[in-house]
């Protein structure tokens, strides 16, 4: 792909001899701060912090953000200065408002650079658009963004229309005149006049949406007596003062309400390409590389630049440390040009990030950059240390431990294992060696341990039991599927606090080993050995143990090498032994065999799994006596290598052949390089070694189609009772439910986190491990991630059914309109409920709107979606009101042969 310099944005060449502005000279250039610059012409004005969150549609602006690494700063932030010897993240943004002209455009490009420079070029630069903000960017502003009209900001009148939406950051669009045209069902609207303040609900916004509307519109009126809402669909039923008024800036005779908004969030998109830049001939060239999943390797050259297109997660371009300055200054140019290039709209995100200064958000994209690197800041600590030092009691009194490393307690707790087999659900004996079968799955209830009589310690563990599904990876889909109702149906109907937690075959949570201590044996098929062994310990007949005759002839490879992560595997064909690792060999006798590079704690690893078969002999790399490789000689597939280092990935399938691993290699709960099935389950000793920091994300399905929003630096208060989020730690992908979240989402929380592991920005094995958590039953492991959790943060949260009701009895009661329906309208059917309420009891308004004419219509004429049996739920509050005079939710209650009736006689049926 090649670039010219007239699609590249306006950027200067050097900045050698650029004089830094004086507003940027004021800051501190090792601080932590936040600040805040609008571009007003050629003028560079810094806005007060009480403007902070305010931004002009014809405007441009410029937020810089300092941060301690991995930390968070907003526009509360206080600025301070810290060490020298204390790295600084430093982040500029800038912003333009969709109605931002050329000259602003080119002003804001200038004064970047300015302050980039005055930072010596180490900034991750941010090019903003109008309502397509990045999520660090919302993340400065917690309360929401509100986006004034430049046309409105002198003008006399003082009547204004504003549009709201944003389940998580809420936007406020200022609209340039008062019309029906700027009203959708998914939005919720302010008509603020100089005798009331409006609140119009659109009867698709979330009720997360509605309640922040409602709090923010008490900012905007002292007096809450003045705010008055309005349901969509009901603007009929308000009392007639305000219907007047409302009619006098939007006649009713003219509504028209659009179905489905255009502005609704992104979907998110995981394909990732990267293009590195090169000069042929005085003229900059593209030059894709053939990468499928990108690693830091990729970035290979630092006197260049890399673009790396991500779509809808934008496009960022790295700059390496010794790229010329040209190429540094010129970055965000180029990629303006590459979007233009690319036909892709206006709107697309532009980063740039410079070698060795690269934020969390980046790395992200690059699932190994950890490991790569050898960064340790995310490390967990290791199974010595934990279940060393530390028992269950300090697990249940430190979260953030139990957190780190992802142990609810140390695993001694009572469990019930239950395995699932085409039709049948069979209880496997207590006593029996943890013996999985990958062509099952298995159902385990564990019983959390906290020895601790203290009532705050028990707060802390969060939950009393655990629902584990484990399915083995040749199991079937009606195995699996019958499994998962099984476990569901523990999980939703055990009366203790409990969570449920989904994995597979590979993707084994550190606290689900720890309950069989690294002992876990999965194999191909049933063996006789362990019926035997069961018989004998049942029996406590250990001579009858050591003579039985044991015909089954097998290999188990150990990975890991601590209780939390170890397990061991059967292999067949056996293609070599490998120096790293440790094998456990049953024939006439159990060998444990390690390799000369394999660690002291592996090694004890493979001698617990061999004291589970029985008496075992120990043999060392190069000192097998002549009877272990006539054991192993009939499970080799050919010539059997003892490859020291040497061919370590050599097999094809260290495993079974027929393992059903994908042919990418596994690190971090993610896909990074190629590897073979030997290559990928290495993962399972790697994976809790390193890991990221965890992402929050609210996650909602809407028209069908879902939908997810991050959250930075977030905190337990970012936790809506009405809404669903994700929290993604890696290892474990946690779905926590509100309260006061939708039944849909309650019922079908397992297909919100598989669609969020298909669409996530960065690759990840779509059967990652699951955990499911409802909102005050949330177990140590996860609270650990949150700073300071509160137990009684929630204590006196009023949703917004609850705050409706609220309003609607103080409407009664005081006479003042608060919400429409009640108290002065001639059809109010409760007094303390809205109508709305009422009919949503019946999902009357979950159901597309049609005026009365198109519903009239013969079944040919219909919309699709509309069911001619059901066309009256198609019909908005009012039109309903206005042909049966009563309510859906009264009509509903009659006898069908009346509903029948009235619906022939309006031509519904």
């Amino acid at each position: 792909m090649e670039i010219t310099t007239k699609e590249m944005e306006a950027h200067s060449n050097s900045i050698s001899d650029i004089k830094v502005d004086a507003s940027f000279r004021k800051i501190p250039k090792n601080a932590i701060c936040f600040h805040v610059w609008k571009i007003d012409e050629d003028r560079l004005e810094a806005e007060p912090k009480s403007q902070y969150g305010i931004f002009i549609d014809d405007c441009a602006y410029i937020i810089y953000a300092a941060s301690p690494v991995g930390g968070y700063v907003n526009q509360h932030t206080i600025t301070r200065e810290v060490k020298s010897s204390s790295t600084v993240e430093r982040f500029i943004h800038f912003w333009l408002g969709e109605n931002v002209s050329e000259q602003k455009r080119s002003n804001v490009a200038h004064k970047i650079q300015e302050l980039d420079s005055y930072f010596s070029n180490t900034a991750t630069e941010y090019r903003e658009t109008q309502a397509n903000e990045s999520p660090r960017f919302l993340s400065y502003f917690k309360a929401g963004i509100t986006i004034k009209s430049g046309l409105l900001l002198h003008s006399p009148d003082v009547n204004r229309l504003y549009q709201l939406y944003g389940r998580h950051f809420l936007r406020c669009f200022e609209m340039k005149s008062i019309s029906w045209e700027h009203f959708g069902a998914d939005h919720i609207m302010f008509l603020n006049t100089a005798q009331q303040f409006y609140v119009w609900i659109g009867r698709s916004s979330s009720n997360i949406e509605r309640r922040h509307a409602i709090e923010l519109a008490n900012t905007h009126r002292v007096n809450s007596e003045d705010i008055m809402i309005v349901d969509d669909g009901y603007e009929q039923s308000m009392p007639e003062k305000q219907k007047r008024e409302w009619n006098s800036f939007l006649p009713l005779n003219q509504r028209v309400v659009c179905q489905s908004s255009s502005m609704i969030e992104k979907t998110i998109c995981n394909k990732m390409k990267i293009y590195k830049c090169c000069y042929r001939n005085n003229r900059l060239h593209l030059d894709q590389l053939d990468v499928v999943i990108p690693t830091k390797e990729d970035l290979n050259d630092s006197s260049t630049v890399f673009v790396l297109d991500g779509i809808a997660q934008g496009v960022w371009l790295w700059v390496g440390n010794q790229a010329p300055q040209q190429e540094k200054t010129g970055a965000l140019g180029n990629g303006r040009a590459f979007v233009k290039k690319k036909k892709y709209p206006h709107n697309t995100p532009v980063i740039r990030v410079t070698e060795g200064h690269e934020p969390m958000e980046f790395m992200r994209l690059f699932p190994s950059w950890h490991s790569d690197s050898g960064d340790s800041q995310f490390s967990l600590k290791p199974s010595p240390t934990v279940l060393g030092k530390f028992d269950s009691l300090t697990l249940c009194q430190r979260p953030k431990m139990a957190a780190d490393t992802q142990l609810i307690d140390d695993g001694t707790g009572e469990r019930k294992i239950f395995r699932i087999v085409k039709d049948q659900v069979i209880e496997v004996t207590a006593n029996k060696p943890a013996v999985f079968i990958t062509t099952s799955s298995y159902v385990v209830q564990y019983s959390v341990v906290c020895n601790s009589m203290n009532t705050s310690d028990s707060e802390s563990v969060g939950v009393k039991q655990v629902i584990f599904q484990w399915n083995g990876v040749e199991a079937s889909a009606d195995v699996t599927s019958k499994a998962e109702k099984f476990a569901k149906n523990l999980f939703e109907n055990v009366a203790q606090k409990n969570m449920f937690v989904q994995m597979n075959e590979f993707d084994e949570t550190p606290h689900f080993l720890q309950l069989f201590e690294g002992k876990l044996i999965i194999l191909h098929n049933e063996k006789k050995v362990f019926l035997q062994i069961s018989n004998s310990t049942t029996n406590n007949n250990i001579n009858a143990l050591q003579n039985m005759q044991k015909t089954d002839h097998f290999i188990l490879k150990i990975f890991g090498d601590a209780t939390y992560n170890a397990k061991a595997i059967e292999v067949l064909p056996l293609n070599n032994l490998n120096s790293k690792d440790c094998y456990v060999v049953q024939s006439e006798h159990v060998w444990v065999w390690c390799g000369q590079s394999s660690t002291g704690d592996a090694r004890e690893m493979a001698k617990k799994v061999g004291s589970v078969l029985g008496e075992n002999s120990l043999v060392m790399e190069n000192k097998e006596p002549r009877e272990f490789w006539l054991s192993v000689s009939n499970l080799m597939s050919q010539t059997l290598i003892v490859n020291g280092l040497n061919n370590c990935n050599s097999a094809a399938s260290n495993g079974s052949a027929s393992s059903g691993l994908s042919p990418q290699g596994i690190t971090n709960g993610s896909l990074s390089g190629i590897a073979t099935a030997s290559g990928s389950m290495q993962y399972l000793q790697t994976t809790h070694k390193s890991r990221w920091q965890a992402q929050l994300f609210l996650v909602w399905t809407q028209r069908g189609k879902f939908f997810s929003q991050e959250i930075m630096g977030y905190e337990q208060s970012d936790l809506s009772p009405e809404s669903v989020y994700i929290l993604d730690a890696g290892i474990l992908t946690y779905v926590w439910l509100g309260k006061y979240s939708t039944a849909s989402e309650k019922e079908k929380y397992l297909n919100l986190a598989q669609h969020y592991l298909e669409t996530v920005p960065m690759a990840r094995r779509p059967n990652s491990a699951v955990a499911i958590i409802r909102q005050h039953d949330e177990p140590n492991i996860f609270k650990g991630f949150f700073d300071g959790w509160n137990y009684k943060h929630w204590q006196n949260y009023v949703n917004y059914i609850n705050k409706r009701q609220i309003m609607a009895a103080v409407s009664a009661d005081m006479g003042a309109p608060l919400t429409n329906g009640c108290n002065g309208s001639n059809i109010c059917f409760n007094a303390k409920l809205p109508p709305a309420l009422l009919n949503n009891q019946k999902d009357f308004d979950r159901h597309q709107k049609y005026p009365i004419t198109v519903l009239q219509q013969e079944i040919e004429f219909l919309p699709p979606e509309i069911n001619p049996l059901k066309r009256e739920v198609h019909l908005t509050h009012d039109d309903f009101v206005s042909l049966f005079h009563m309510s859906f939710w009264e009509f509903d209650d009659l006898p069908a042969w009346k509903k029948q009736e009235l619906k022939k006689k309006h031509k519904l049926f």
